[in-house]
Order: structure tokens, then sequence, then C-alpha cells
């Protein structure tokens, strides 16, 4: 496609290549810069990001859930608003940008550094990118758009919007606490009788 688009000289190819490379590499450390800014600077990001620690509910939650797929158990774990696989997804994708994007700054300044330290980094870079493309393709795909009972897909990408059935059988917990927030007139508030 590279060689239709630009001709075929190999250098010319190799050069586009590149730049379109380095420039979505900018763009995807752009957007961790403004997640990373809003979960710090806005006090919805903060409680989004303090939802998104985890727990040892978790953990809890995690040997529940097997004990319910191998027929251990008659019932799913209450998850809260996110639960242990989103979580792991959530700081993997951290982990993975961190990564790629440091890795990428040495390969792009490639002449502050010895031979040896960009071989690493190559090979960090490539292995982490290979790592995150089979998550997306292999699980998150499935669980957002394949999975049965969200297919064709869970909507909440487009919107941020989740379904209240959808919410009752994924987020129990966070379900019951959100509508019983819904249901007091206080909205929380402590009563003064």
């Amino acid at each position: 496609g590279f060689i239709d688009l630009f001709g075929d000289s190999a250098e010319t190819v190799f050069l586009w290549r590149g730049w379109i490379h380095r420039a979505a590499g900018v763009s995807v450390t752009a957007v961790c810069l403004y997640h990373l800014g809003y979960v710090v600077l806005t006090a919805e990001g903060r409680s989004w990001a303090m939802d998104m620690l985890p727990r040892w509910k978790d953990a809890i939650d995690l040997f529940q859930n097997l004990g319910y797929m191998i027929g251990l158990r008659a019932s799913r774990p209450k998850m809260e608003r996110f639960y242990y696989l989103e979580k792991l997804e959530y700081w993997s994708v951290y982990f993975g940008m961190f990564i790629v994007i440091v890795t990428g700054i040495m390969m792009w300044t490639e002449y502050l550094w010895p031979k040896f330290y960009l071989d690493v980094a190559g090979a960090f870079h490539l292995g982490e990118a290979t790592l995150a493309a089979l998550a997306i393709i292999i699980g998150h795909i499935f669980s957002v758009h394949y999975n049965p009972h969200v297919y064709p897909m869970n909507r909440a990408f487009i919107d941020g919007m989740i379904s209240e059935d959808l919410m009752k059988e994924e987020h129990a917990l966070w379900y019951e606490r959100e509508t019983a927030k819904a249901a007091d007139p206080d909205n929380g508030a402590t009563r003064h009788e």
C-alpha cells in the first residue's frame, strides 16, 4: 500500500512510514497526557480513578466468579462500577503506554543513546505493541462487541452510558448504590432530625 501511495523508492516509503508512525506516536501521547490531566485535575476524573484502583474485593470477585463459571456457585458475585477485568485492562494500557512512549522517544532521539539501549528499547517497543494488539483483538473486542449479552456492541464507548439491564447484570453493587442515592430525597446528605 505504501509503495502504491508513495512510489517504488524504498527510501521514500521508509521515510513516509517513519513520519506517519511518529505522528501517531505524538497523537497517542497527547491522548494519554489529556487523560492523565483529566484524572488528576478534575473531581469527576479523580472519582473515576479512585473507582479504578484495585481492591481486595476484586480478588474475592475473581475467585467467586471463577467458581460461578465452573459451577461451584449458584450466582455471580455483585460487582462494583468497574470490576476486576476492566481494572486489569485499564492499568495494563497505562503500563503499556508508558513503555511504548518512553521507548518510542528513545528511538526517536537515537543519537542520545548507545546502541545497546536502543536495541533493548526496540525490543520492548515491538513486544509491547504486539501484546497490546493481541489484547485488543482477542480480549477487548470480544468483551465489548461479540460477547452474546452485549452483541452487537456495548454502546458505552459511544455515549458513556450503560443500559439499566446491563448495569444490573454486570455492576450490581454500583446499581444498588446509585438507585439508593436516587431514592434518597437528601441525595446522600446527612439527616438532622
